[in-house]
């Protein structure tokens, strides 16, 4: 089909070849999926009318009439963290691997946006969905679940209501937490992010630091930066008593953190999570846990289609990766 100046121009459907066949969009439906009764020289006049119209056979709509999809949606609680970039790409490339295609909503972690966006992924009617940061509960989850395969990726559920691919947090704790008490730490100050960026993994990730740091004897205190980092540090190391280090929710976090510490000359150690792409930058070199977003995202995308094992619970082995930021005093 000519385009005039290269002008945009909408797809061409079924009821656009019908017309200029001749015939019924019924017979054009039979003709493009090579069966129907009708003589040669019709099918063969659909078809030449299909080539000058570039007919497209829209996918999505197809999926739709048999009730079959392709198609899994992943729902972002937000787009600031490099983490989930890293995170949809293998995730994407897993689903095309099985011959998925993946579909990117965000949901800004407000509980309306997020209702309507998970709204806007069931019309979809896809294969699965994903949610790697919700503030869902445990109940909506389960009801969520009834409807549509999902899988969550920030933490199991009490009774496996869901499947879940999610990092091991007591062993990423642990691992944080044997480096710090190696570098003499006697106090942990955990700090997590403003509101706005709060998901339900933040207080389970501190519970599991809490545990660890002080199975080493060391005392925990935490603060949320609301208010910033600078004063979140003051809050979280009033209490401490020894030297200190600092476990920061997740990187982007701890860039703010690594900023303030800079401006007041202080030297303290600091860890973090997601190991991504700002953690390996040599201005800042942080320590980082790795949360192997590949293997999640193997195992979220294999339970959600079948190529892989039974929905259920996959714990995904985390590891530490020291750099500077955790350095021993020289």
């Amino acid at each position: 089909m000519a385009i005039a100046d290269g002008a945009p121009r909408e797809h061409a459907t079924q009821s656009d070849v019908a017309r200029a066949a001749g015939v019924s969009r019924g017979l054009v439906s039979l003709a493009l999926k090579g069966g129907g009764r009708m003589s040669e020289r019709t099918r063969e006049r659909i078809l030449q009318a299909a080539r000058d119209l570039d007919y497209q056979p829209n996918g999505a709509a197809a999926q739709l009439a048999s009730r079959r999809s392709s198609r899994l949606v992943i729902v972002l609680p937000y787009l600031d963290n490099p983490f989930f970039d890293i995170l949809v790409r293998h995730i994407r490339r897993e689903a095309a691997r099985v011959g998925h295609s993946l579909v990117v909503l965000v949901s800004d972690l407000e509980a309306r946006l997020e209702e309507s966006t998970i709204a806007d992924a069931l019309r979809m009617r896809p294969a699965g969905l994903i949610l790697p940061g919700t503030r869902m509960g445990a109940e909506a989850l389960e009801r969520l679940g009834g409807r549509l395969p999902v899988c969550l990726l920030d933490r199991a559920l009490p009774g496996h209501v869901v499947a879940t691919a999610h990092m091991d947090e007591t062993s990423a704790a642990e691992q944080v937490m044997e480096h710090l008490a190696g570098l003499g730490t006697r106090h942990i100050a955990y700090l997590t992010p403003a509101r706005i960026l709060h998901e339900r993994l933040v207080d389970a990730r501190g519970l599991a630091c809490r545990a660890a740091a002080q199975a080493r004897g060391m005392s925990f205190s935490s603060a949320s930066c609301a208010d910033g980092a600078p004063p979140a540090l003051d809050s979280a190391l009033t209490s401490a008593a020894g030297p200190a280090a600092i476990v920061a929710y997740n990187d982007l976090l701890a860039i703010d953190v690594a900023a303030a510490l800079f401006q007041r000359g202080a030297r303290l150690p600091l860890a973090s999570y997601d190991n991504t792409r700002l953690a390996s930058r040599p201005e800042f070199s942080l320590t980082s846990v790795d949360q192997d977003p590949a293997a999640l995202a193997r195992a979220a995308v294999g339970m959600l289609t079948g190529t892989g094992p039974a929905p259920g619970v996959a714990t995904i082995a985390p590891s530490l990766v020291i750099r500077a930021s955790t350095a021993a005093p020289a």
